[in-house]
């Protein structure tokens, strides 16, 4: 193993990795599943961790913004993908994290397969029809994704909850929400 002490620009050098084949990587994948402290990889000397991500109101408020956005925009049907800068140009607050909605297949990014991998599309993304409804209070998701370098490799099944529990807000307070005349922003509950 050979270690850099600094690279041009000052800053500390990663370790170079080690040789590995198919075999071992996939024995250390195997290793850190559950393991939400991490491990260094062998392969790029990177922390490599779980992550238990959770579905937050702030990510609940954006799908019911993106929602308001299908239901009121004129000349909009449901298969169209958005612009995220122009959909969350009055509430850049809502922006911040809304991507990790995939995380629950709640909105889809827009892209294609090069390679054998999705190459996701600059700020272009539509509501899943689970999105749909999920905002609708049709149905129920799992709190809990757990991500592996930005992969869903599942859900923590319980507990589970519906975008009004998740929000702390009755149907009154959701319909407000809904109107087509209330603007959504981080503070709206």
């Amino acid at each position: 193993m050979e270690k850099n002490e600094q690279n041009q620009n000052g800053e500390p050098s990663r370790v170079q990795g080690f040789q590995t084949d198919k075999l071992k990587i996939s024995e250390f994948r195997d290793s850190i599943k559950g393991d939400y402290k991490g491990k260094i990889c062998p392969t790029c000397n990177r922390m490599a961790r779980e992550q238990k991500r959770k579905i937050s109101p702030i990510h609940c408020l954006a799908l019911l913004h993106i929602l308001k956005y299908y239901r009121y925009a004129e000349n909009v049907d449901t298969l169209d993908y958005f612009n995220t800068r122009e959909l969350f140009a009055d509430n850049k607050e809502l922006m911040i994290d809304f991507q990790k909605l995939t995380y629950w297949d709640l909105i889809e990014a827009k892209g294609k397969i090069v390679n054998g991998v999705f190459r996701r599309e600059v700020n272009k993304y539509r509501i899943s029809e689970n999105g749909i409804k999920f905002a609708q209070r049709e149905i129920a998701i799992p709190i809990y994704a757990i991500v592996y370098d930005g992969i869903v490799e599942g859900h923590q099944l319980q507990p589970y909850a519906t975008i009004e529990q998740i929000l702390k807000i009755d149907s009154e307070q959701y319909d407000k929400l809904m109107d087509a005349n209330h603007l959504i922003t981080n503070k709206s509950f």
